[in-house]
Formats: C-alpha cells, structure tokens, sequence
C-alpha cells in the first residue's frame, strides 16, 4: 500500500513568505499619496484665476474676474534694465541687463539717462507661465531689435554650481542696486551682440537680434500658441519668433502702419497700434503662413493697445483719451467722458478702462457698458502722486489695483482699483518705459482665458520616486486641463526646478520629497471651462506592482504567475523576494499585500 505524504516544506517557509510579505508592506506602507476632490482639499493649494464658489462647490472652474501673477515687469530704457516687482509686496525684487555694462555698453555714454538712445528696452510681455520677454528697441541706425527672456522661475545653470545665480534683493530694501544685478559684458566674443556665453543671470534664456539694421523694435506680444510677435517701426514688418529659443517662425510681414504695440486675441488676431491714426490687423497668428493684413483708419493718433469685450481700445495721445473699434463693424467710437492725451491703457479684471493724461500724469477709471448712456463714463479719477509725473504706462495687477509708470520720476505708483485710493509710490530704475501687458493680464484673460491651481504635497522622505498623477475633467470642446509636475527634495528648492508635463494616469520619471503639481484650465473661443473634479497624485510603488497602475491586483498576480520559470530583469517587481527567480512563492508574498480587497481570492 503505497502512503500518499502531503507536501512537504521547510518549517521555516511560512516564515520566511511572511517576512518577505512585511518587507512588501512595509515598502507599500511608506507610498505616498492625496486625492483633492473637496473644497478644503483644492485650499491646500494657491488658486490663481480659479474658483471653487457655490452652487459649483468640490470643484475648479475658471472665474468670471481674472487674474494673473503677483508680479509686474517694467523696462527701464535710460539704463537698459528689466525691473521685477512684487505687486504684493510693493517692491522690486529683480533687476536684469538688457544689454551690457552698468547702464548700456561702454563706448555709447551719449544715451545713458535717456530713453530715445542705445538699446532703450521699453516693450514687455508675459507668458502663462509667467516668464518676461523684452524688447530692446536700438535707436542706432547700424543695430537690430533684441528681444530677450527671462524666467519667472528656474534657470539655466550655465555655470554648473547647482545654484540659480540671479539678480536678487540680498539686502532686503525693496530696491536692487547696481551689485544685486548681474554683469553683462561684451566678451565672448566682443562682436556687439549679445551671447550665451556673455548671460551671466541664469534666468535671463536667451537673447536674440530680430529683422533689419534701424528697425526700431516697438512692438512686443505673444499669440494664443505662446510665440512671440515683434513688430519693427522704421522696417513696417513683424516678425513671429519662438517662445522657447527665439528663432524665427515667420517674418518679415510687411504691413502699411508703424507698429507701436500690439495684442492678440482669443481669435488668433493680432491687433496693433501705430504712432498714428491706424489700427492694424493681421491674421491666422497661431500658424506660421497664411496671414491676411489689413487696417483701419480713425481721426486721432494711437499710443497703447488694450483688448476686452471683443473689442480694441487705443490710447489717444492726440486727445479724446481713448477709442474704442468694434470687429465686428469695423466701426470706432469715442465714449471717454473726460478727455485727455492718453498714453498707456489697459482693460482691468471687471471689464473697465483705465488710462492716464500723458503731461500732468495720474489715472482715470472709465466704465464699459453695452449702454451708450454709461459707456466711457468717469468711475474716478486721480492725480500722481507726490514724485512722478508724466504717466507713460497704466497697468492692472492681480489683485485689480492700478499702476502708474512715471517715465520721468524714476517711479512706478500704486492706486487702488477699486476707488483709486493713492497707495504708494516705489522706486525702479533709470527712466522707465513700459506701457504693454506687464503683468500678463490680457494674456490671460483675453488671449488665452485661463486660470491655475498649484499644489505642493510632501512625500515624507527624501529622494522618493513618484508614479502618476490622474484626474477627472469635464472638458468642453475647444478647451483643455494641462497638469504639470516639478519635485525637489525640499520645499524652497522646488522654485529653481522646472516642471515637466503629465499625462493623466501615465508614469512620468521624478523623485524628490516635495512634488509640486500645477494644473492650468484653458477656455476655448467661446470662453467656456473645463471642469476639475478632482486630482490623484501617488508615490511610485514598485515591488509587486507588475502592471505600474500604483496598486498591488489581481491583474499584477496573474502577470507574476504567468511569468513563474522566467528568468527575472533587473529590479523587476515580478521577484518579490529578490532571489533572481519568479516563482509560485512571488505570487504568494504578493497576494498578502494587495491593495485592493479581494485580489488574492
């Protein structure tokens, strides 16, 4: 009679799987993750431009009322500098060379303090990301346009010292002196251009010549596809560049106006102001041919550019002090109720006009409405404030208050946009010159409407490796989510990385402490939102989890018993006890610690 023994195993191999089975647990116990889903959950973040408001509560949507960065960007053309101010803060915070030597470049001393010499940057842009580009327009017959950018955050570590070496306020006054900036010399080589060897600020990317000798670059915004416009005055051209290194996508386009500013707005149409009475037009601006000019004629003479309300506003240096041209008549009216030579303009947050008198200085507020009875009427009115005069640049911040660019006082100043209550005055550089979209409000609420939420969680532990990040949307046509991701392994240097895009639900490769996740919703044409509902992000778990989906399922055990008698890979999550074979005892160390209920039955 032959004796059927049950199987046999070593007395310590129950041990020895449940040992192996901690070890796992032990590994997916330290996994880090958060859903935000609730309104306390989207709190932990910063919301810029979006809400959660009642009745649409646990979730994001664009606002109505926009909003852009706490920052704004002035030229300074009398010492070819970039000024950063924190709108917040009420001070500059970063100041960087447009072109070389302490004011301008040694041997050209005639256009040091004057803003009508030299490089004389003036024009400014600011991207969704919040990175500056700049132009320095080169009043010299033998000299090009250049247009340099300069990051909001990150760098370029040229020097490869792991530190973002920068223009910053190490003293702490609210105004950087000349040893706060970094140099820039002509010396590498010494060609009369700016090369990237000669970038000493880390943030400042790239800088490059655009279009002809002596054509006066006047002219700085950016499209709906995030590249840049640059528009020559003496050349009558524009150029289109690339947001990313500067080269050239499409130019010259030969156009009939002298471009002095422009805008683009959500319809892929650049609008462009000229230092006369012609508003011009040009086309299909997020391709790089196929692009219709044409212009309209009215009775004053232009100087800034402003976009809301499907409509374009020009300040009216001749008087008037604004008109406003409707697209869809081809038709301009003058509704300004109070009338003076207007410099720079702006469309604010609530859809308002506010503009300044370019001789004695200060800021009006003007409503818009579809009443005629109402449109241009005076909400308030002010006078500058005690140090500046001549108002060259009138700019909106993000929290709706109102910014006075005062070309000859050395000075920007501050007004509340409610009531234009006087809330400053504050110190920037030699002769500032900046009357564009300084701090990207039209950017963001006109060329492409948008609005970001910006998180930080921290994984626990250095160095930790992270999975994926996945969401649910709603997602009109037309319209997107884009989630981005940057990590470091601690909080403060997250600011000095660059994030990278996330798809939804795929692996992406970083590892760091802290992860910070920047997810943007973009409207279509017609405005309409996407949904956020909620945003996972997950730690990455490797050990077990077979198919990368960051859980331990059925679906992970049945790929590690398909692959028992295969020879493992290198750190292959199939080989749960690390001991270079699959075998049935993987599949069981795994079972024990399956993150979803029931996958091991």
């Amino acid at each position: 009679m032959t004796h059927r023994h049950a199987a046999r195993f070593p007395t310590n191999f129950r041990w020895s799987v449940t040992a192996i089975a901690l070890a796992i647990a032990s590994t997916l116990a330290g996994a880090a993750g958060k859903t935000y889903t609730l309104d306390a959950d989207f709190d932990l973040g910063v919301l810029s431009g979006v809400n959660h408001n009642a009745p649409n509560n646990n979730q994001l949507q664009i606002s109505a009322v926009g909003t852009t960065f706490p920052v704004m960007w002035i030229a300074n053309g009398g010492e070819d500098t970039l000024s950063k101010i924190d709108t917040n803060l009420n001070k500059e915070i970063g100041r960087y060379r447009t072109w070389f030597g302490p004011s301008g470049q040694p041997g050209f001393v005639s256009h040091v303090n004057n803003p009508f010499a030299g490089p004389a940057p003036s024009r400014t842009a600011v991207d969704l990301d919040g990175n500056a580009y700049v132009a320095n327009r080169w009043f010299q017959g033998d000299r090009q346009a250049w247009v340099l950018k300069i990051l909001a955050e990150g760098s370029i570590d040229r020097n490869g010292n792991g530190v973002v070496d920068t223009s910053t306020d190490t003293d702490n006054n609210g105004q950087i002196s000349l040893a706060e900036m970094k140099p820039m010399a002509d010396n590498a080589p010494a060609n009369n251009r700016i090369d990237v060897a000669e970038l000493q600020d880390e943030r400042i990317a790239w800088a490059v010549s655009v279009g002809p000798n002596n054509g006066l670059g006047r002219s700085l915004c950016i499209g709906t596809d995030g590249h840049l416009w640059v528009g020559l005055y003496n050349a009558q051209q524009y150029w289109k560049i690339s947001s990313v290194d500067g080269s050239v996508l499409a130019g010259p386009i030969a156009v009939n106006w002298t471009p002095y500013g422009c805008l683009v707005d959500g319809n892929n149409v650049l609008w462009s102001a000229s230092l006369a009475n012609v508003l011009g037009k040009i086309t299909n601006t997020h391709l790089n041919a196929g692009h219709v000019v044409s212009s309209f004629i009215h009775g004053g003479q232009n100087y800034g550019i402003a976009l809301g309300h499907d409509r374009v506003f020009l300040g009216l240096i001749s008087g008037a002090s604004y008109t406003e041209f409707n697209p869809a008549t081809n038709a301009f009216i003058f509704p300004a109720d109070m009338s003076f030579a207007a410099t720079g303009i702006s469309v604010d947050a609530t859809g308002d006009i506010v503009s300044g008198p370019f001789g004695s200085g200060g800021v009006t507020k003007f409503r818009w409405s579809t009443d005629p009875a109402l449109n241009g009427n005076v909400i308030w009115t002010r006078p500058s404030q005690i140090g500046g005069t001549e108002t060259r640049g009138v700019i909106v911040d993000s929290n709706n208050d109102v910014w006075q660019v005062s070309r000859t006082g050395n000075v920007v100043m501050k007004y509340r946009g409610t009531d234009g209550l006087p809330l400053g005055v504050f110190p920037v550089g030699n002769h500032p010159y900046t009357y564009s979209d300084a701090t990207g409000l039209s950017q963001r609420t006109q060329t492409n409407p948008t609005g970001t939420w910006t998180v930080v969680f921290d994984g626990g532990a250095a160095a930790t490796p992270w999975g994926k990040i996945n969401w649910t949307d709603a997602v009109p046509a037309g319209a997107s989510v884009q989630v981005e991701a940057r990590t470091a392994d601690t909080q403060a240097a997250l600011s000095g990385m660059t994030y990278q895009p996330v798809s939804k639900n795929v692996q992406f490769a970083a590892s760091g402490r802290f992860i910070q996740i920047q997810t943007r919703l973009n409207a279509n044409t017609n405005r309409d939102s996407p949904i956020l509902f909620d945003l996972t992000v997950n730690s990455l778990v490797t050990v077990c989890d077979v198919d990368g989906d960051t859980d331990v399922d059925s679906a992970d055990l049945n790929l590690i018993r398909a692959a028992i008698g295969q020879a493992p890979t290198a750190n292959d999550p199939r080989d749960a006890n690390a001991d270079g074979k699959i075998t049935i005892n993987d599949v069981r160390a795994c079972t024990l610690v399956c993150t979803r209920a029931g996958c091991g039955q």
